[in-house]
């Protein structure tokens, strides 16, 4: 069954887990590859160092850092999502990466765990800022390294939230988690407990022969899109639609007439005090 802001939900993970059950998300993080590779490349993961990848999903990021040797363990807090990862990992013959379903706001691992903590599109959507900036800090070693991608909040996809957020506003008060995407919240969120904080700002544009045909994939694969869908009447599903339809026209090439729509991102960076 769908997620409906009128279901009985009070436990803000379990909200968390069915939106990302929803949709399609195997199929969206598929153009997500060059952002792992990237947060691995950036975090200068070597073989041999503990690695710990939180808000995995299907196990982009995890599975980069195996590639380059290192002991890798992957959280995230859907357990469909982690299905998917091991089976991807079995077939490229890494059997021994560690899939745990668990909320990145309380980490199931002891002080000083990982060499490495990175996150890809994921961390950034756990509510309690200041509880996963704690759990960041706590399970890496002292002098231990971070890598964090997250949407900015004046990209594309921040923007695209702001129209969804008119048909499902966020509770008053609720942390954006588009705050991990400016420089200087996450100073905010770090700065205590980390050291030589950098950031590295990027885009990786979704490309598609039309708004509409770029609106539908994403209202049938991303799940908070597929889960505000499936949540709305009829008639507001049709006005969503329209919406993000308008909203990618703005991204249309003169050139192709193609739509690549801007998904700017930043990545930070940092040293365990």
């Amino acid at each position: 069954m769908p997620d409906t802001p009128s279901a009985p939900i009070s436990d803000p993970a379990t909200r968390l887990r069915k939106i990302w059950a929803s949709g399609d998300y195997a199929k969206a993080a598929v153009s997500l590859l060059p952002i792992a590779d990237q947060v691995i490349r950036i975090a200068k993961v070597r073989a041999g160092e503990r690695v710990l990848d939180i808000a995995c999903g299907t196990g982009n990021t995890a599975l980069a850092a195996r590639a380059r040797g290192a002991i890798v363990t992957g959280l995230d807090i859907t357990p469909e999502l982690l299905e998917i990862a091991r089976t991807r990992a079995v077939k490229d013959g890494f059997d021994d990466i560690a899939w745990n379903a668990g909320d990145a706001e309380r980490l199931p691992y002891p002080d000083s765990s990982f060499d490495v903590v990175v996150s890809t599109c994921g961390l950034m959507f756990a509510p309690g800022h200041r509880d996963v900036a704690s759990e960041l800090a706590r399970v890496t070693v002292p002098g231990g390294r971070i890598a964090i991608q997250a949407w900015t909040p004046d990209g594309g996809i921040g923007k695209r939230f702001a129209i969804t957020d008119r048909y499902a506003p966020r509770p008053a008060g609720a942390p954006d988690p588009f705050d991990w995407g400016s420089e200087d919240k996450v100073r905010a969120l770090l700065a205590e407990t980390f050291t030589g904080l950098g950031f590295e700002h990027s885009d990786l544009p979704s490309i598609a022969p039309s708004p509409e045909v770029l609106a539908d994939t994403m209202l049938e694969i991303y799940p908070p899109l597929a889960t505000l869908r499936r949540s709305l009447s009829p008639e507001l599903q049709v006005s969503l639609r329209a919406d993000l339809i308008d909203f990618y026209r703005g991204f249309v090439t003169h050139g192709d007439g193609k739509v690549r729509a801007g998904r700017e991102y930043l990545i930070t960076t940092g040293t365990r005090v």
